[in-house]
């Protein structure tokens, strides 16, 4: 083909047909701007389709990596609920001064028990970290995926205030003043203590923080896949 247009340019040059040589080169470079808009093109639409197939792959590695924290987000608001059963049951039988009740010592041994969220985030970092994020051009829908990854930072506060406080009740009070193979037996003298009382009112206001943002996160990770489930549906 290229030796055939310069066969042509040649042919043209030697005739002194000047006139027609101009018209003939800028038609030959109209051929070429077309020829490069239409690779351009076809390149362009290579890409979207690369795009959008790499676009729907995050979307489905998003929904399972949603999936699982939604599982365990679940075990842990009702694990939360089940701990705050104990507390009412615990702060109950402080305010009726019932020390002999023998729920008390294992309710008081309950209150050991801590959980806490680890939550996968290794598909959402990648997205962000390598920019891949923009590959969610509307704005609602990208706000709607670092949302619930957000509120695992709020998560992580209030329990960590759950953490400390346990760790000082354990540490400053339990170790020092409670026999663990007593417990039974002691239960009268450590129930009246002040530090004991106040874990328990402290433990409920922690433990209800949790669950708050257990729920929060729980829902917004239930909006996500609402909108993952709209995205596959356009397609």
């Amino acid at each position: 083909m290229i030796k055939f247009f310069r066969h042509i340019r040649q042919q043209l040059l030697s005739e002194n047909k000047f006139s027609k040589y101009v018209l003939y080169a800028i038609g030959e470079i109209v051929l070429v701007i077309i020829g490069i808009l239409i690779a351009l093109a076809i390149n362009e639409n290579a890409k979207d389709k690369n795009n959008l197939e790499l676009r729907d792959l995050y979307i489905i590695q998003l929904e399972d990596e949603a999936n699982r924290n939604l599982n365990r987000l679940k075990e842990l608001k009702e694990f939360t609920i089940e701990m705050l059963k104990e507390v009412d049951t615990l702060g109950y039988i402080l305010y009726t001064k019932d020390y002999d009740n023998p729920k008390l010592p294992p309710k008081a041994f309950r209150l050991m028990d801590t959980e806490y969220f680890n939550p996968s985030t290794v598909t959402y970092e990648n997205l962000k970290f390598s920019g891949d994020l923009k590959l969610f051009d509307d704005l609602n829908v990208r706000n709607s995926i670092s949302e619930p990854y957000e509120t695992f930072n709020n998560i992580k506060l209030v329990e960590d205030l759950d953490f400390d406080g346990f760790s000082n009740y354990y540490n400053d009070f339990l170790i020092k003043n409670v026999s663990f193979f007593e417990m039974q037996l002691t239960a009268k003298s450590y129930a009246k203590e002040i530090h004991f009382q106040n874990y328990i009112l402290a433990r409920k206001t922690t433990l209800n923080f949790n669950k708050e943002a257990y729920e929060r996160s729980i829902e917004s990770l239930n909006q996500l896949k609402t909108i993952f489930a709209e995205l596959k549906k356009d397609n």
